[in-house]
């Protein structure tokens, strides 16, 4: 079946951004007659057709004169020297959000609540007097906030497990699924004793899924096979990591956001030479260089903008009564961390 072209097809082919596609296509007067006419020409040749809820949804709200609604804002709240466009895998779904956005015919506003002084109850103000009601919560980390921001007069989800004292509905990798995958990846390999290694924080923030399926993989396997977990804090722990690998001696590691090449480097060990690595999350870096999951976290963005739409087209207000989380499943990649055994 031919797939019919998107709004970004069509901007592209006439060399203007979507939103004066969606703009032509709406008859708005701030684009020419001439432009409108070519892009409605263009539209019907190559078979173009709006997304009919979208579409329904902006004329309601144009006709009751609700503000700007093709606009909807991503609010960030991350503190700190680096921000968060320096994080791979902050700027992985923020392409996917950019890329739905886009093809979905509206703007993004990026709205950092520290240009708000940290104070939720000046950026509420900011968005409802210019009538945007479309909002997607994103990129934050830890630091003081001023208030929370409301759903109550937004349309209103969440990305990944940022602003998580938010109850929202949210879109999100899927760990359970991506530790089990790697796992049975690494069993097909001929390896047999796989340890877990990762920050205790970030497994938390996953809901515990990490370790839940790390787990559960482990009670199948013959009591031999199993191998305890290492969930560790911030600072110093090396020292605890040797006690782990001098203990549990496993042939492989599955591993996220640890250093784990220089803390088995002090231990005396080569990857893959004496121990195969596989990453949980693959920075850009690793991405040809290491075997390991690709979180499809474009995809995350993708779905948690639709989330948004979703609430917009419905008209659905505040905090959803029965929230729900979206899990995007990743895909594994081999690497030459991960030799097969012979």
């Amino acid at each position: 079946m031919e797939q019919r072209p998107t709004m970004t097809d069509l901007a592209a082919r006439l060399g203007v951004s979507p939103s004066t596609v969606s703009r032509a296509l709406r008859n708005d007067s701030r684009i020419s007659v001439a432009l409108r006419e070519k892009v409605k020409a263009a539209a019907e040749e190559s078979g173009y057709l709006p997304n009919p809820m979208v579409s329904a949804l902006m004329a309601t709200r144009r006709k009751g004169g609700a503000g700007e609604v093709d606009t909807v804002a991503l609010v960030t709240d991350y503190h700190g020297a680096q921000g968060w466009q320096e994080k791979d895998v902050c700027c992985w779904e923020y392409e996917g959000v950019l890329q739905r956005a886009t093809e979905l015919g509206f703007r993004l506003e990026i709205f950092a609540l520290q240009d708000y002084g940290n104070d939720t109850a000046r950026l509420e103000k900011t968005l409802f007097a210019r009538g945007i009601r479309g909002v997607l919560l994103g990129f934050s980390r830890g630091g003081e906030r001023r208030g929370m921001l409301s759903p109550k007069h937004f349309a209103i989800a969440g990305l990944s497990a940022y602003f998580r004292d938010v109850v929202v509905d949210r879109a999100n990798f899927h760990g359970m699924f991506n530790v089990r995958l790697a796992l049975e990846h690494m069993v097909a390999k001929g390896y047999r004793r796989t340890g877990l290694i990762a920050p205790e924080f970030n497994n938390r923030i996953s809901g515990y899924q990490w370790s839940g399926s790390f787990l559960d993989f482990q009670r199948q396997l013959d009591p031999g096979r199993r191998c305890t977990p290492f969930l560790h804090g911030d600072g110093d722990f090396a020292r605890e990591f040797a006690a782990w690998l001098k203990a549990e001696k496993p042939d492989s590691l599955l591993v996220y956001k640890t250093a784990v090449r220089q803390l088995l480097s002090k231990a005396g060990l080569r990857i893959p030479q004496d121990l195969g690595v596989a990453y949980l999350f693959r920075t850009a870096d690793e991405m040809d260089a290491a075997a390991g999951i690709d979180g499809n976290l474009r995809a995350v963005g993708a779905a948690a903008f639709d989330l948004v739409v979703e609430r917009l087209t419905t008209n659905r207000r505040g905090v959803p009564q029965d929230p729900k989380e979206v899990l995007i499943k990743g895909r594994w990649q081999d690497g030459p961390t991960l030799p097969a055994k012979t």
